[in-house]
């Protein structure tokens, strides 16, 4: 049986080695998404909870794609 992940959830997914954001889960599916914007699909059973590292990694990776697009908007969107 698979895990069953709330959305919001840090998780890290094995196969990409990436930590992301649950959006939702469909049976054996997640979907994944990080600040950026990045979405993926990954089975559930590649998916662990985010370390308390990953979790820094995370904010740090929010915080970034805030200034990204804070920037984007003050240049006009160039």
């Amino acid at each position: 049986m698979a895990t069953e992940w709330d959305p919001g959830t840090a998780v890290f997914d094995k196969g990409s080695q990436m930590v992301g954001v649950v959006q939702e889960q469909h049976g054996s599916k997640v979907t994944l998404k990080r600040p950026s914007g990045l979405r993926w699909e990954t089975r559930a059973v590649a998916v662990r909870p985010a370390s308390d590292r990953e979790k820094i990694q995370l904010a740090a990776l929010v915080k970034h794609s805030r200034n990204v697009r804070g920037l984007a908007a003050i240049r006009g969107g160039r």
